[in-house]
């Protein structure tokens, strides 16, 4: 059998592969965080195929433990669209009250499959209102970003572009979702992607489903499906 680490360099070069830990000392309000996030049973019948974590551990903590790959336009252009295209981006939630957060990574080895990755993340603030209010500002940055492309600046060994083209943003009842298509270069294959972020009391779920295919109606709704999976555990997490 392939290693876990195979499995993610080989299945999500662009998500956040998910070789994580438990922060050590945590107190017990990041251990609810962390059962806020889907098991891969809740997280195979949002999605409509199996999905694993292949024993990797979630990152728990706070702001610590959020990718931070990308802080300003020099990084990725224009700045304000990057969080429709990322996980649970530190600057996303930079100056605002969070007490906590989790994330886990799920892969798949399926040929065909049609969902082959996905990131899922939970953020909890001191309140419902700096929760409410997060959002609020990740609606109007979503709404506007929508048609948008951002080009993502990859230094380093690569030191390329991707783009990533934002479509079918939609925004209703404490719900975001949009369509995400990253290229790689001008010769590249394209990589699709469904995001979902939503909100409930004091917590903010976020998801990216790395996709076969996005559905060119605009209708398909597995990412929401996998954020309402976390939403109906919020307030019941023991």
């Amino acid at each position: 059998m392939r290693s876990a680490a195979v499995v993610a360099a080989t299945l999500m070069p662009i998500l956040i592969a998910g070789c994580g830990h438990v922060v050590a000392g945590v107190p017990r309000p990041a251990a609810a965080a962390v059962e806020l996030l889907p098991t891969e049973a809740e997280l195979t019948d949002a999605v409509g195929n199996g999905l694993s974590t292949f024993d990797f551990q979630p990152f728990v903590g706070g702001l610590e433990i959020m990718p931070d790959g990308f802080r300003d336009d020099a990084d990725a252009t224009p700045f304000r669209c990057i969080g429709v295209t990322e996980t649970m981006l530190r600057a996303t939630y930079e100056g605002a009250d969070v007490v906590e957060a989790a994330r886990q990574s799920y892969f798949t080895l399926a040929e065909g499959a049609d969902v082959t990755g996905a990131d899922a993340a939970a953020v909890r603030f001191g309140s419902a209102a700096a929760a409410q209010d997060r959002f609020a500002a990740f609606t109007e940055q979503w709404r506007d970003c929508d048609g948008q492309a951002v080009v993502k600046h990859l230094r380093g060994a690569s030191d390329t572009d991707v783009d990533a083209a934002i479509g079918d943003v939609v925004a209703e009842d404490g719900l975001l979702s949009a369509a995400v298509v990253t290229r790689q270069g001008s010769d590249a294959p394209q990589q699709h992607y469904l995001r979902a972020v939503a909100v409930r009391e004091a917590t903010i779920v976020e998801v990216s489903l790395a996709v076969a295919q996005v559905d060119p109606s605009g209708s398909d709704d597995r990412a929401e499906r996998a954020a309402a999976v976390m939403l109906n555990k919020v307030g019941t997490e023991h």
